[in-house]
């Protein structure tokens, strides 16, 4: 992940691009332009876009900020942030509510906390967010090197600014980690993540949608093709029993018929020759539960294959059970759910040799 920080200096922006790699920041490209100038921001775009930054922080010249040093009789950090606030009345220029504020804690003791309320105009901070937006260089953190390396020091912060450029990229790299403050607070806080994650949701549902359609129009066309299929395999059905017993003449349901015929055909089975297969269809046909539909049934003298379907796994395995105590070798070779949510499975198996 890379990561922008532009660093103002009075007349002078500097922008660093870092990379994130194992928690550690990288710095892999720097530019500086003039910041009176507009035009020139979009150096600071493009040298952004180059780099395919995803964030962008802003640290603003100590100047522009309101620096108040407070001492608060207590030491909870939230209890610090709430009265912030409210401590800054009198001492700013209008309502503390036209400001935007954050703070450092500069020293703690046991009773007491020394801190630095940090203020900023709320209609400066607009101007200076809509500058950079409008550049498409939008802040997501607006902070202050200077303060960061003042180190809470008063005095050192009515100085001129630390310009030696390795210290104050030390500090751009403590500040990526852990921002000092932030001044992009309620009402100004950045949104852009959020903007993000309602854009990206906006495309999930679109393209959920899109799916949802497309398996939908396929669901339909797979049963209607089911139907149309089950249909023409209930007359290919009747059509072969009426071929193999033509004298019954009302076919109520084939497949019972056939195993009634088939029994009547074991009984008779003196008579007849080759009736082999026959047999080995009405075993099979006795070990089958009721959820199971068998299809297709071959068999090359040894080897035997059934292909069927089911309305579970589970069903599958008992028919494989209970074909093991007449057949050996019963594997399940294939099964597979089906569009309509039934198994499809196929059996091979071996005459038992008595």
């Amino acid at each position: 992940m890379r990561t922008g920080f532009i660093d103002w200096i009075g007349e002078k922006l500097t922008i660093y691009v870092f990379e994130k790699k194992g928690g550690k920041y990288t710095l892999i490209n720097s530019t500086s332009v003039n910041a009176g100038a507009k035009a020139e921001l979009s150096i600071l775009l493009n040298s952004l876009i180059k780099n395919r930054t995803e964030h962008t922080y802003l640290s603003v010249p100590v100047t522009l900020l309101s620096i108040r040093e407070l001492i608060l009789p207590f030491t909870d950090r939230d209890k610090i942030r709430d009265v912030v606030s409210y401590e800054l009345e009198g001492l700013l220029l209008g309502d503390t509510n036209d400001y935007s504020t954050d703070h450092i804690v500069i020293e703690s003791s046991k009773n007491n906390s020394k801190v630095l309320a940090v203020s900023i105009e709320k209609t400066k901070l607009k101007d200076i967010i809509g500058t950079f937006s409008q550049t498409g260089l939008e802040p997501k953190v607006i902070t202050s090197i200077d303060l960061r390396l003042s180190k809470g020091n008063t005095e050192m912060l009515l100085k001129n600014p630390v310009i030696d450029e390795g210290m104050r990229r030390e500090a751009i790299i403590e500040e990526l980690e852990k921002p000092s403050i932030n001044l992009r607070q309620n009402e100004l806080a950045y949104k852009g993540d959020i903007d993000r994650a309602k854009k990206s949701f906006r495309i999930a549902a679109m393209l959920a949608l899109i799916l949802l359609a497309t398996l939908s129009a396929d669901i339909i066309v797979k049963f209607v093709s089911s139907k149309k299929e089950n249909t023409s395999l209930t007359k290919e059905t009747n059509t072969l029993y009426h071929d193999a017993f033509p004298e019954d003449k009302k076919i109520v349901d084939a497949v019972r018929q056939f195993k009634g015929n088939l029994n009547t055909i074991e009984k008779k089975k003196a008579i007849f020759s080759g009736v082999s297969s026959l047999n080995i269809l009405l075993n099979i046909a006795r070990l089958k539960n009721q959820n199971i539909t068998l299809y297709e049934f071959s068999t090359d003298g040894k080897n035997i294959s059934l292909k069927g379907v089911s309305t579970s796994f589970e069903d599958v395995d008992s028919f494989k059970v209970s074909l093991s105590s007449s057949f050996v070798d019963v594997r399940v070779v294939d099964s597979k759910t089906s569009a309509d949510k039934k198994i499809k499975f196929t059996i091979t198996m071996r005459e038992s040799v008595a």
